[in-house]
């Protein structure tokens, strides 16, 4: 999974923007994160002080925050700030209100994207790999809560935005056709009916291909994300992070 410490160094940063200014496309930094949190010793998670620190430097060098949809219109629209980030926060971890303040503090919005079982149940987080964050530390078992709908209502009416995850978090590149759409279309149905909308998905894994992308087509979001840090392929539902 993509690591943003390392690569949100003050000097990474600016050249990141003006590289992509300077070639007249204003191409949005996307960001991903996962828990938020300076006691669980895992690579998903971001401490409060390092993720304050990547929000200071995304202020101090002048980018404006956009949600992930909101980005994908404006780019469309031809009307993206000269530098923008976009803020995500993949698997729907409780542990992402501590965000919350921070951004606030810059100005920044965020995009959330939510396993919908796991907030309909409230059960922790659960997953191939995920669960060997805890070895069966009891210390740490509760960086798995997730969000519940009460929280992303109140994200989304203080300007977040809800995106999918999907409904189990699968790998969607070894699913079949019909579980794949049941995946992708239920997760959008039930997160539009509790918060508002749902316009676009980060893939589980961060894994997706041209299949995966074109069932997200068909399921009707604006946008879909990776975990893929290259720009192999830069097209709105095969979006790298």
């Amino acid at each position: 999974m993509t690591r943003v410490t390392s690569r949100l160094t003050n000097q990474g940063v600016f050249r990141s923007g003006a590289r992509r200014a300077g070639a007249g496309v204003r191409d949005p930094l996307i960001l991903c994160y996962h828990a938020v949190s300076s006691t669980w010793p895992v690579p998903l998670a971001t401490s409060e002080h390092a993720l304050e620190l990547h929000l200071s430097l995304l202020k101090q060098k002048g980018f404006v925050g956009l949600t992930f949809s909101d980005a994908e219109r404006r780019r469309l629209a031809g009307t993206l700030p000269e530098r923008s980030v976009v803020v995500t926060f993949d698997d729907g971890f409780l542990s992402t209100l501590r965000a919350k303040p921070l951004l606030d503090e810059v100005g920044f919005c965020a995009t959330v994207f939510v396993v919908t079982e796991f907030v309909d149940l409230g059960k922790p987080l659960s997953w191939d790999g995920l669960r060997a964050g805890i070895d069966g530390r009891t210390d740490h078992a509760h960086e798995l809560e997730p969000l519940g709908w009460d929280h992303l209502g109140a994200l989304a009416e203080s300007g977040w935005e809800v995106g999918s995850h999907t409904v189990t978090h699968p790998n969607l590149l070894h699913v079949d056709s019909e579980r794949l759409e049941r995946e992708l279309r239920e997760s959008r149905a039930v997160i539009t009916r509790r918060v508002g909308a749902c316009d676009t998905i980060a893939y589980p894994f961060g894994k997706a291909d041209r299949r995966v992308a074109d069932a997200a087509v068909d399921a009707g979001y604006v946008a879909g994300c990776t975990l893929d840090p290259v720009y192999r392929i830069d097209e709105r539902y095969l979006r790298p992070r």
